[in-house]
């Protein structure tokens, strides 16, 4: 052997022995990584389905959803800062569950040509099922009741702009009563008002809150009437729910 082929295989030999520890710990980092996936995985399918539900909705900090205005008519919801407290899961047959939790959140609604900051503080109650993304995932009816006192809202926005007394008049309960005054001297108020000249009114802000089948809501203003200065007006609704639909108690 000449003298270059000794200095070859003495390089080679020296190399080998540092490719065997690095060769070793890969090996061990791939075998800790799957045996981690494993555990975590293990771990996981230990806790229960309750468990599980009240994880997935801790880790839900944002919501959207369209179709805020119903009938596919539009309007979306952003919501941010959502928190679920209070969560009561019952695990029903083929695995779905049913929740009901307190639920508070801050964020935006736009419809139309509006676009007004929303505040919600409500006790929901809604469908869950196994998923694979967060162990449990929403069936969309997270947001039922808001969606409800959204609609009422809309409907009242909108029959003040089309000046329509027949429909204000079916938002009200038939048990309505406010300050003294019944629903029959509540649509004859609503019947002068509606008949003044027409005012532009963009809704702001509302703030939301719903217990079981009772709701309050704020409503901010701004009103421009013609020759007038636009002025803002906050009211303050109730809410109750009747027939599986909501209708304004009281605050019209």
């Amino acid at each position: 052997m000449g003298s270059k082929d000794r200095v070859r295989f003495a390089g080679a030999s020296s190399g080998a022995p540092r490719l065997v520890p690095a060769g070793l710990a890969l090996a061990a980092a791939v075998a800790a990584w799957l045996f981690w996936g494993r555990l975590a995985s293990c771990g996981a399918s230990l806790e229960t389905p309750e468990t599980q539900i009240r994880k997935a909705l801790a880790n839900q900090g944002r919501a959207h959803f369209g179709d805020a205005y119903g009938f596919r008519a539009g309007g979306t919801v952003e919501l941010h800062s959502t928190r679920f407290e209070d969560i009561a899961p019952s695990i029903e047959e083929k695995g779905r569950a049913v929740v009901v939790a307190m639920l508070s959140a801050e964020g935006r609604v736009a419809w139309r040509d509006q676009d007004a900051r929303l505040t919600y503080l409500g006790r929901e109650r809604f469908h869950m099922k196994p998923c694979s993304f967060a162990l449990w995932c929403g069936e969309g009816d997270q947001f039922d009741r808001l969606r409800g006192v959204l609609s009422v809202l809309f409907r009242r926005h909108d029959a003040m702009e089309r000046r329509d007394l027949e429909a204000y008049g079916r938002l009200l309960s038939a048990r309505y009563r406010d300050r003294g005054k019944d629903r029959p001297e509540t649509e004859r108020r609503l019947e002068r008002e509606l008949s003044g000249p027409p005012a532009r009114v963009r809704v702001t802000a509302w703030q939301i809150r719903v217990e079981r089948d009772g709701a309050e809501v704020g409503e901010d203003l701004e009103i421009a009437a013609p020759g007038q200065e636009p002025r803002r007006e906050r009211h303050v609704y109730r809410l109750v729910r009747e027939s599986e639909r909501w209708v304004f108690a009281g605050g019209v």
